[in-house]
């Protein structure tokens, strides 16, 4: 027992005498003191206390000293092929009890944690992941991390509460998910990149996410990508691209999809009186988005959807199918809302190329104030055994269509898809309108401008080549490459017709 005690003490002379930091190191993990947090350190038998931490002698590889300086509620996470080591800051090593096996690291935060903790993630392994529970908010800094788990999630927090991803400036990070053999179907393997909580991206930096398995990145609760984000991109996920919880809200950031389900979805919590639940909200930020699926979604919400600025071009290629069971029709939809569509700025460009593939597909009223919204359904329709069909109309609801400003530039399928469908009012009180279809749309008499329909009557078939540009009017529009029509009906509307 004295021998422990002696060496402490020359130790903690050195400490005093040139400030430096003490680290206790158990395998994998080490507990780093500042001199000045150190104190008063026991021993008891076999056991050193430091702080409120306790140590088995037996199971401590060294203690050293050196001028390594680590931030206070902060725990460093390095991976290295196929290893990892954990730094902990002394101060919070009473409450962090991690686990490291391989490259593979659990790390258990206490429930008494008052303060925020910063995770600090880094360096690279083929066989590892991280694994967090916790019931405190928290702040994961990705730093240069590659980390691929063959068999799980390749980063999954499940903390329940606010959780920062900052992604910094200037490094790469990716993750990759799989399955070594069978999926064993557990509810933990949501996404390649799984967060049980809120969370707000933030950072210059860049990630990229290849989903192997399920979805890309998900989380339960809200996410919001703030300004100032770097890129996210999702080079693959068999699923959705982006699956989360309650709402979507985007400040800033590039983001990138590729997907076999819809780019990103956003559903609701159970508890109808949570926040903005099943909203999504496009305020800034650039998205480009291919789902590949059948009678996927590039973008879709169980309640209203809202573009208030941003660039977003994405392209649906997959075809619409028909459940028997249920007897209901899914289409394929750059964009699908439960809910009320607005759009005041920004520039949607969309592109649906599967049968029966639409533009936009909404449940509340569509209301286009500003913008620019442009895009094309270019495939057949799609019929099933049972006759039923799905139309490659261009925007479609189960409300009313209300165009009042911006530019609005539309083509439909040439196989009766309409520009504009809806049972209700298709009201154009406002903005450059140009709609294409297979069947014409027709404004209401509601309407505050003036619009033309064509061909007019006696007039010739209006055809349209791939690419073309079609001129009426003074109003504008160059149809995508795919996109033909032999017997094209148009509506334009504009100040001043």
């Amino acid at each position: 027992m004295r021998k422990p005690a002696v060496f402490l003490f020359g130790l903690m002379l050195t400490l005093s005498a040139f400030s430096q930091t003490l680290n206790v190191n158990q395998g994998n993990v080490t507990y780093a003191y500042p001199a000045a947090a150190v104190g008063n350190a026991l021993v008891n038998g076999n056991m050193l206390t430091i702080g409120k931490k306790s140590f088995d002698v037996n199971a401590v590889r060294s203690i050293v000293i050196d001028d390594a300086n680590i931030e206070s509620n902060s725990v460093a996470v390095v991976y290295d092929n196929a290893s990892a080591h954990v730094v902990i800051a002394g101060g919070i090593a009473h409450l962090i009890d991690v686990k490291v096996r391989g490259a593979h690291v659990t790390v258990l935060q206490s429930a008494e944690t008052v303060d925020e903790i910063t995770y600090k993630l880094s360096g690279s392994s083929a066989d590892g992941s991280l694994y967090m529970d916790g019931s405190l908010k928290a702040t994961f800094v990705f730093d240069g991390l590659t980390l691929t788990n063959p068999d799980s999630c390749a980063v999954n927090i499940q903390d329940g509460k606010r959780i920062n991803i900052v992604l910094k400036e200037g490094k790469v990070n990716s993750l990759t998910d799989g399955i070594r053999g069978a999926n064993d179907g557990s509810d933990a393997h949501k996404a390649c990149f799984y967060v049980d909580g809120h969370v707000e991206f933030r950072g210059a930096g860049s990630l990229i996410i290849n989903g192997k398995v399920n979805h890309g990145f998900s989380s339960d609760e809200y996410c919001q990508l703030k300004a100032g984000t770097g890129t996210i991109t999702v080079a693959s996920a068999p699923n959705d691209g982006f699956h989360i919880g309650q709402y979507f809200l985007a400040s800033g950031g590039t983001v990138n999809i590729t997907s076999q389900g819809d780019g990103i979805d956003v559903g609701k919590k159970k508890n109808p009186s949570t926040v903005d639940n099943g909203k999504m909200f496009i305020n800034a930020g650039k998205f480009v988005i291919r789902a590949e699926g059948k009678a996927s979604k590039g973008i879709k919400c169980d309640d209203a959807m809202e573009i208030n600025g941003g660039e977003l071009d994405i392209t649906c290629t997959g075809d619409a199918i028909y459940d028997a069971g249920t007897n209901d029709m899914s289409s394929a939809s750059v964009m699908k809302c439960d809910g009320k569509f607005t759009m005041t700025a920004g520039i949607v460009k969309a592109l649906a190329t599967g049968k029966g593939g639409r533009l936009l597909n909404a449940v509340g009223n569509v209301v286009i104030n500003g913008g620019k919204f442009s895009g094309a359904s270019c495939g057949s329709m799609y019929v099933n055994d049972s006759q039923n069909d799905s139309k490659g109309h261009g925007i479609k609801t189960d409300a009313n269509i209300i165009i009042a400003g911006g530019e609005v530039y539309v083509a439909a399928s040439e196989d009766e898809g309409r520009a504009f469908k809806t049972d209700y009012a298709l009201n154009i009180n406002g903005g450059t309108v140009m709609g294409i279809g297979g069947k014409k749309s027709t404004p209401s008499t509601s309407s505050l401008q003036k619009s033309v329909l064509y061909p007019k009557k006696g007039s010739s078939d209006i055809v349209i080549k791939n690419g073309q540009t079609v001129a009426y009017d003074g109003v504008i529009f160059t149809v995508p490459t795919q996109y033909t029509n032999k017997d094209a009906k148009i509506v334009v509307s504009c100040a001043g017709l």
